[in-house]
């Protein structure tokens, strides 16, 4: 690692229902045990969809954040692929949550959510699920897919 470096990319997976997610890990340089910003995007986007930049930007704060792709999308488990579940999804939140909290290189009492478009749907729920969460952050998010249809109106 370089004197530069602000922060070291990790490849990770945790298990999640009866597969795996895939994720990557951003710990700050020279942070013993920072906290952790566990990042979850919309729909069917993968961590890919520049979920690093944001990623980046927390851990050159000295926060270290977990950014993960839903099972059945990119290189995540599961079967079938591009299967859209909301419960599977959330459940994916509560296992990256797990994850974080059984890691030894972060501060697993010091966690926040932080979820995009759909993401940020779900980032709400799981924030009103896991009380011992310090902060929830909900970036454009989707919340109600026919509240939303609906101030479209006619085509």
């Amino acid at each position: 690692m370089s004197a530069t470096q602000r922060f070291t990319r990790l490849d990770v997976t945790f298990a999640s229902g009866d597969s795996t997610c895939a994720a990557w890990l951003y710990l700050p340089t020279g942070v013993t045990a920072p906290p952790v910003v566990v990042l979850g995007h919309g729909l069917g986007a993968v961590r890919e969809m520049r979920l690093d930049a944001f990623a980046e930007r927390f851990a050159e704060a000295g926060i270290a954040a977990l950014a993960f792709t839903y099972r059945h999308f990119g290189d995540s488990g599961g079967e079938p692929r591009q299967l859209l579940s909301i419960k599977r999804q959330l459940a994916d939140w509560d296992a990256a949550i797990a994850h974080v909290k059984a890691r030894d290189d972060v501060d697993g009492r010091r966690i926040a959510v932080w979820g995009s478009s759909f993401g940020g749907g779900h980032a709400i729920t799981v924030a009103s699920r896991h009380p011992e969460l310090r902060a929830a952050v909900s970036q454009c998010p989707f919340t109600d897919g026919l509240a939303s249809a609906l101030t479209l109106g006619p085509a």
